[in-house]
């Protein structure tokens, strides 16, 4: 049993909440409780399960689309071409439309916002208790589903009161997503640095998943000597290391059904800082990976370019790898003949689809069994230390310390069993800068990162625009048709 199964929320018995944010409008009215909200948010038990409504609410909001935002627009995956999914279609070849809810819509993300708005408005009022550290949660979700609105549409409308009845201002305008960037995320994330404690808890925000946070807000705006200082503040914490076995790297993310037979410890390592956890016990069939990576006729699979990319850079037969790295060997080698194996074996070839075709390949970093579906309940990895040391290694690179860069990306290089790199290998900045990104498009392959890197890099018209006419004009979503519909005072993102 994973985090919630005895603080599970349930509006509908613990606190009134008539207006709320759903898939289907904008705005929908829910029942209310026969518990008030003031006979409600009285202890700290009230606040714990406050807040576990809010992290309830992440699952629905992350499930799916964590995904199509973070990794399917980029240069990682293709639509498989036999499977004619139009999701898939529009995502990789940059039709986006409004008519598709699966990557447009923002209700579920309003639902967390307004949760995590009586979170706030309410745990400070309750006598007793530790409630600090809870107070300090919802600052940091609050921060955290801003940040990926601002991302995923620029500007946006803005909740920060709590929503009682239909009189109230439901409609609204956008805000600024610059204005919520100054006046809401950062000063939700410093709130919740100073309240919460707790150095590590990989199912709720502790201190460091909002430094992690923190690092990535302050590397989206350019902030790069801010970001360090909150990776630093990460490892002085001294509470995560790399893996470096083949075996320890796959059961960071795994996770199979029992009757597959699998042994090795699932879902564990101590790289993972902090996730969003499923339980299929609790919400059966809430889980999207399985579909989105290993279904049995997928949707998407690992794109040519990136797989031409990882052999090129780390090749797969001996003379290539030889030529290349003529001073290191792996140590990874084929049971059966003893013969060494070239390549990247922890991130890619125990991982990759090998009977099939490049172009036609699933991606088995959560899963290499197959299962119906609705038994996923596999977690969404959002920070990891070693996504973490490579992007201080970017940040170390852009404040003018390229050899502490270069050292970073060889800590990870090191923990993978692959040859290091040489700040003399480079010409440039831009250089090595790019080599940095791609060590982070290989660590952190279907962990939802790659199109943020593309565009806080202003790399993705660059990238994408050969293989799918990417334009500046769309690299923001377009918002649901309904929203517009529901709400005259929505205008659609520029672009669509």
């Amino acid at each position: 049993m994973k985090i919630f199964d005895k603080i599970r929320w349930m509006l509908t018995f613990s606190i009134a909440m008539a207006i709320t944010v759903g898939c289907e409008s904008i705005l929908e009215v829910e029942p209310e409780s026969s518990v008030s909200e003031s006979q409600f948010w009285n202890s700290e038990a009230d606040a714990n399960a406050g807040v576990a409504g809010i992290y309830d609410a992440m699952q629905g909001a992350y499930s799916r689309r964590y995904f199509l935002w973070g990794e399917m627009r980029s240069d990682n995956f293709d639509a498989f071409g036999s499977a004619e999914n139009p999701e898939s279609l529009e995502l990789t070849s940059n039709n986006l439309t409004d008519q598709r809810s699966s990557y447009s819509s923002w209700g579920d993300f309003y639902q967390m916002i307004l949760r995590a708005n009586l979170a706030i408005e309410n745990i400070p009022s309750i006598v007793g208790g530790n409630t600090d550290p809870l107070l300090g949660q919802a600052y940091a979700l609050r921060a955290f589903v801003y940040f990926d609105l601002i991302r995923a549409y620029g500007d946006v409308p803005l909740y920060l009161d709590l929503i009682s009845g239909v009189n109230d201002d439901i409609f609204r305008s956008k805000t600024s997503g610059t204005e919520i960037m100054n006046n809401v995320v950062i000063p939700d994330m410093l709130k919740a640095e100073e309240l919460i404690p707790i150095p590590k808890d990989r199912f709720r925000f502790s201190l460091s998943s909002v430094y992690c946070l923190q690092a990535e807000v302050y590397m989206h705006l350019g902030e790069y000597a801010l970001a360090k200082e909150a990776l630093d503040k990460l490892e002085a914490l001294g509470e995560f290391s790399l893996v470096t076995s083949p075996e320890a790297f796959h059961s960071l993310f795994r996770r199979e059904p029992e009757r597959s037979g699998i042994s090795t410890p699932q879902e564990t390592g101590p790289e993972l800082i902090f996730s969003i956890v499923f339980n299929q016990d609790e919400e059966p069939g809430d889980g999207a990976i399985y579909s989105l990576f290993w279904p049995g006729v997928p949707s998407y699979v690992v794109s040519n370019e990136l797989e031409e990319k990882w052999i090129e850079t780390f090749p797969i037969d001996s003379a290539s790898w030889v030529a290349k790295y003529p001073d290191y060997t792996p140590s990874t080698v084929d049971e059966e003949t003893g013969a060494t194996i070239y390549g990247d074996y922890h991130r890619y070839l125990q991982l990759i689809e090998s009977i099939k075709d490049i172009g036609d390949r699933r991606y088995g970093k959560y899963n290499l069994s197959n299962y119906p579906g609705s038994e996923d309940d596999v977690d969404i990895v959002v920070y990891r230390y070693a996504g973490m040391l490579l992007l201080k290694a970017e940040a170390e690179l852009q404040m003018g310390n390229s050899e502490e860069a270069v050292n970073l990306v060889n800590r990870v290089r090191s923990a993978r069993d692959l040859p290091g790199i040489s700040l003399a290998d480079y010409q440039t900045t831009e250089e090595l800068h790019d080599a940095i990104l791609d060590e982070r498009q290989f660590e952190l392959l279907a962990e939802g990162k790659r199109w943020w890197d593309l565009i806080r890099t202003n790399k993705a018209v660059e990238i994408m625009g050969p293989i799918n006419g990417q334009t500046s004009e769309t690299l923001l979503f377009p918002i649901w048709f309904k929203h517009l519909v529901d709400n005259e005072n929505l205008t659609q993102t520029p672009g669509y």
